[in-house]
């Protein structure tokens, strides 16, 4: 009986041992997606940039160059970004971008982008910018002693590279501050209450052209007071149900603030959530919003924003609201 047993058991085995010795099936590593995007920028005499966009399971990515019809590896780059420098002048060239896999990932290096075509300048850059935007003044920041001016960027045929931040001082433009290519919003302390200021900007390139004056833009820092001056806003969300509000308190006046204290009214029914740069308190319909110990001093020309989300089924949002007693209007 049990040779029986043995002798029926020998197949069963054999099967078993047979499936676990058989090979997996083969898998197909998956190619990195193509780098796409590929695009020349700031095209002078010497120089170029190439900008693309590839996998982001890349190791690196190799840039080839098209050679009398062959293509070559030009180098590689690992931030889909490489800037060209010592090209020739008045002459085209033509590159293309690949993608290599990380060792040990289950990937194969990418098919190859589209390739991209451009012709250097054939002397140094000559051209100035294009004339900029005319600056705007931002109203909510301005103040009795602050004031911001931001403008549009210019345009170029290789690059802005930045600009002369212009006042008009005596009758005449002077540069006050020299500022990068994105630093088109800049700020000015220390300015003279009720005073009407004008600011232009030029641009310039990296080979020093510039560009004409853009029209300038006016305007006059707020009076001293005496007493704080204020503005709302409520923004209303969800069916109205929800709501943030913002009181923003601005020091028009000759001295730093050590306190202030803001009022409002908003039904018991609805519900008030955190606050933001200061504490908040309820009783019943009335709310008060108290400084925190870094928010209570607000030095003259300052201003800082105070303010709570809530909401809730009355869709009722707060109003009435006052500063040290007196009426803080809507912006």
């Amino acid at each position: 009986m049990l040779r029986r047993l043995a002798r029926a058991a020998v197949p069963v085995l054999v099967v078993v041992l047979a499936s676990a010795l058989a090979p997996a099936p083969a898998h197909a590593a998956t190619p990195l997606a193509t780098p796409t995007n590929l695009k020349a920028l700031y095209v002078a005499d010497t120089s170029a940039e190439l900008d693309w966009l590839s996998d982001g399971l890349a190791a690196q990515d190799v840039v080839e160059r098209n050679v009398n019809g062959a293509w070559r590896e030009y180098t590689r780059a690992s931030s889909g970004h490489l800037v060209l420098s010592g090209l020739s002048r008045a002459t085209t060239y033509t590159f293309r971008v690949y993608s290599l896999p990380h060792e040990g990932l289950d990937n194969t290096r990418s098919a190859y982008s589209a390739p991209v075509t451009f012709t250097t300048l054939a002397a140094p850059d000559a051209v100035p910018p294009a004339k900029p935007p005319t600056p705007l003044s931002n109203g909510v920041s301005l103040t009795t002693t602050v004031a911001t001016v931001f403008w549009g960027e210019a345009t170029d045929n290789v690059r802005v590279t930045g600009y002369h931040l212009q006042q008009l001082i005596g009758g005449a433009f002077t540069t006050i501050r020299t500022v990068g290519w994105g630093e088109r919003f800049q700020t000015m302390y220390g300015l003279s209450p009720s005073t009407t200021y004008t600011f232009a900007v030029i641009a310039f390139d990296a080979n020093g052209n510039q560009s004409v004056r853009s029209d300038p833009v006016s305007f006059t820092t707020l009076a001293l007071t005496a007493t704080m001056t204020c503005r709302t806003q409520v923004i209303s969300y969800g069916t109205g149900r929800s709501f943030v509000a913002n009181v923003t308190l601005v020091n028009t006046t000759a001295v730093a603030t050590t306190g202030w204290t803001i009022r409002f009214t908003l039904p018991a029914t609805m519900a008030a959530g955190s606050a933001f740069n200061g504490a908040l308190t309820r009783d019943g319909d009335s709310g008060m919003l108290t400084p925190l110990a870094y928010s209570a001093r607000i030095g003259p020309g300052g201003q800082i924003t105070v303010g709570f989300s809530g909401g809730g089924v009355a869709a009722v949002p707060p109003s009435g609201f006052t500063v040290d007693g007196l009426p803080c209007p809507a912006a």
